[in-house]
This record gives structure tokens, sequence and C-alpha cells, in this order.
């Protein structure tokens, strides 16, 4: 009998340790996550891009439109180099879609891009690369007479300056957040996406599958590491999966979006 209490006084001591360590590994985890809010929220930004559209179809053409569109972003160079999913300010397949006619084509010119600061300033900028098969876009701000960049300070994403080497994977079941704005309606309100990780593609392309995020906003770690930044999967020149790209890939692109436009 004696020996039935002292083990079942043991069972109940280790329990309460484990319930314990895991209160404080979670506690810790939710502080580093409202640490990424409070220090970090605004490498999160609104981009605002004004489209003129050109269809034709079947030999015939449609009276140009145009359409204001609005997308997440996220910062990732001092500079204010905002990279975002393509589909959310390019309607093309959206369109296509629509009209299903064989041969139809549309063209998409960016007539104005505005990188919208929290503070209510609109800053002007330009479409450096359309990526269709990544569905990434990037813009970059435009040094303007007044030089206004000057007077705006951008946040890139923590960790935008860590190497671009191979940083360590997540895995299946791996608690994430993702940074991210409300829109208008909510006056934009930063906030947190708290999903997880689902399954981890390897081949042909690295992609995380990763629950409850937007296109456009990046993804941290239960330590903030930057992971990748939102997408959509293409597929046949189409949106067919939401995917988190990693961020080292995100970085090399970058880096050519710069050479190319020196």
């Amino acid at each position: 009998m004696n020996q039935t209490i002292k083990i079942s006084l043991l069972f109940i001591l280790l329990l309460s340790v484990s319930l314990a360590f895991g209160k404080d590994t979670k506690n810790q985890t939710d502080n580093v996550w409202k640490n990424l809010l409070k220090n970090h929220a605004n490498c999160v930004t609104w981009i605002s891009a004004t489209v003129r559209i050109e269809i034709s179809a079947s030999g015939q053409s449609f009276p140009p439109q145009e359409q204001k569109l609005e997308a997440l972003g996220t910062i990732i160079a001092e500079d204010g180099l905002t990279v975002l999913s393509l589909n959310k300010v390019d309607p093309t397949n959206t369109i296509l879609s629509r009209i299903r006619r064989p041969g139809a084509s549309v063209q998409v010119h960016y007539t104005e891009v505005l990188i919208l600061m929290q503070d209510g300033t609109e800053v002007p900028a330009r479409m450096l690369l359309k990526d269709v098969d990544l569905d990434l876009a990037f813009v970059l701000p435009i040094k303007e007479e007044e030089d206004l960049t000057e007077k705006v300070a951008f946040f890139p994403a923590p960790g935008f300056k860590k190497s671009k080497s191979p940083r360590k994977s997540p895995e299946i079941l791996d608690g994430v957040v993702s940074l991210s704005k409300l829109g208008r309606n909510l006056y934009r309100q930063s906030m947190l996406r708290r999903g997880w990780v689902n399954a981890v593609i390897t081949k042909p392309r690295k992609y995380f599958v990763i629950d409850n995020t937007s296109p456009g906003t990046p993804v941290f770690d239960s330590a903030g590491n930057w992971l990748g930044v939102v997408v959509y999967k293409m597929e046949a020149g189409k949106p067919s999966a939401i995917v988190t790209l990693p961020v080292e890939d995100i970085l090399e692109i970058a880096d050519q979006v710069r050479s190319r436009n020196q």
C-alpha cells in the first residue's frame, strides 16, 4: 500500500513539473510574439496600386478600365523595398476567369503605386519586378526632388540582414505567427495571426504550408525567427493554394531585383 502511494505521489509530482514546464514555454513563446507585434509591426504595410487594364478577345478590344487595388506587403530593406503577392495587385487571372474566351488577352499597366505608412503618409513607389511563377511583386519608393524617402523611416522585417544561407526549417505542427494589418474599415490596426505548420514541401521548390495566413505577410517561428512570406502557389499560371516562400529565397530574388535596376 505504501509503495502504491509513493508511486502515485511520484507520478503526480512529475505531471505537475511537466505541466509547469509546458506553461512556462507557452508564456515565453507568447512574449516573443507580443514583442514582435510591439517592435516590428510596421514591417508590414498596405500597398495601393492603381492599374489601367486593357482587354482584347476574339479580335475585339474593349475600352480601357482603371482599377484601384490594395494589398499587404512586407518591407525587406531599409530603403523601403517591399515584397507582396502579385495576384493581389494584378487582376489578370480574375479577369480571364470571367471572360472565358480562347485567345483573350489582358494587359495591366501601373499608373500609380503608393506605400501607405501607418501615420497616413503615402509614399510614391514603382513596380520593380513581377514574378508570375512565384507570385511575387517588388516595389521600391521613388526618390523625388524633395527626397521624401529620407523623411520617411522604413522598418524592415527583423532578420533581413542575416545570411541568405539556409536556416533551420520548421517542422510539422510547429506553432508560428504572421504579422498583418487589418483593413481600412478597422483603421489598418496591426495584428498577429497564430497558425501552425501543416506540411513542409522540399521539391521541386521549398514551401511551408501554414494555416491562418494572408498573402504578402511575414511568418515567424516560436523564437521570433523570420521564416518567409506568404504567397500563392501557382499552377498553370493560376493561384492554387496559399503557401509560405522561405525568406532565403525572398532575399536572393531581392538581390537580383536590385542588380537589374542599378
